[in-house]
C-alpha cells in the first residue's frame, strides 16, 4: 500500500511540475498541504512520501497531552502533523532560515493550523548572529557547518538561555531535531533546559560522518533515556527514536 501511494504521488509530482505547474497549495501524501516549491528538493521529498511513514505514524499516534518541539522544521511537514493531532496542545517551530520561515507560516496557515509559533532562530551555543550556508534548491540541506556551493544568510542564534524562555510550560514535550551535524551542539543545550527532564522522547537525524551519536546516547542515557530505535537501514545516515522506558 505504501508503495503504490508513494508511486501515486510520485506520478502527480511530475504532473504537477511538468504540466500543471498549480500556484495553489496541493496535498501531499502526508495529506498535509503545501505551498508549491518545485525548486526545492525538500519540498519534492515532503509532497512525494520520500521520508517514509515510521515518525509521521509515530505523531499521529501520539494519545497523551504533549507539547511538540520541532527544530530544524523547514517547511513544516512534522509540525502541520503534530497541530493536526489533538492531544499534542502546541506546536513551537524553530527555522532559521528567512525565506524558509515565510514558508512554513503560510504552511501552518492553509492546514488551519492552530495553537502553533514560528521562531526564526537557530539553537546553538551562543546567542548573536551567525551565518547560515544555505544550498539552492535544497534547503533541507542548509546547515551552520561549512559546506561547499552555499550562500551565506545570516541568521540569529541562541543558546540554553534564551531557549528556557521560549518554550511554553507542560508535562510533556516530544522533540524533533534536523539541524544536519549540529544535533550535539542542539542537544548539549537542550539538556541545561529546565523543561528537559519532561522530555519522553527524542526524534533525531543522525549522519555519523558528522556527528559523534555514542556521545549522544550516553549523555541522553544520564537524563532517562534507555531506548534507541534505529530508523533506516543505511549504516552512516539514519534517524534516531530516543525514548526513556
Amino acid at each position: 500500500m505504501y508503495l503504490a501511494r508513494k508511486t501515486y504521488f510520485k506520478i502527480i509530482y511530475l504532473f504537477y511540475k511538468y504540466i500543471a505547474q498549480p500556484e495553489h497549495p496541493i496535498k501531499s501524501f502526508y495529506n498535509v498541504y503545501l505551498t508549491p516549491f518545485f525548486k526545492d528538493k525538500t519540498f519534492e521529498y515532503c509532497f512525494r512520501g520520500s521520508y517514509g511513514t515510521f515518525f509521521s505514524r509515530y505523531i499521529e499516534q501520539i494519545n497523551t497531552t504533549t507539547m511538540f518541539i520541532d527544530i530544524g522544521a523547514n517547511q513544516g511537514l512534522y509540525s502541520i502533523l503534530a497541530s493536526k493531532n489533538k492531544m499534542i496542545e502546541g506546536v513551537v517551530a524553530f527555522e532559521p532560515s528567512p525565506s524558509t520561515a515565510e514558508l512554513l507560516n503560510i504552511n501552518f496557515e492553509i492546514n488551519k493550523a492552530s495553537e502553533y509559533q514560528v521562531i526564526q532562530k537557530a539553537i546553538s551555543n551562543q546567542n548573536g548572529s551567525f551565518s547560515l550556508n544555505a544550498v539552492d534548491g535544497h534547503s533541507g540541506k542548509n546547515s551552520l557547518r561549512e559546506i561547499n556551493n552555499s550562500t551565506s544568510v545570516k541568521i540569529e542564534t541562541i543558546n540554553h538561555t534564551k531557549l528556557e524562555k521560549l518554550i511554553p510550560p507542560h508535562t510533556n514535550y516530544v522533540i524533533k531535531i534536523d539541524v544536519e551535524g549540529h544535533e550535539n551542539v542542539v542537544i548539549n543545550e537542550l539538556v541545561k533546559c529546565a523543561f528537559f527532564k519532561n522530555v519522553s522522547s527524542i526524534f533525531c537525524e543522525i549522519d555519523e560522518e558528522w556527528i559523534d551519536v555514542k556521545k549522544i546516547k550516553e549523555q541522553l542515557k544520564a537524563f532517562g533515556f534507555t531506548k534507541f530505535k534505529k530508523v533506516g537501514t543505511n549504516k552512516v545516515h539514519y534517524d534516531l527514536l530516543i525514548s526513556k522506558g
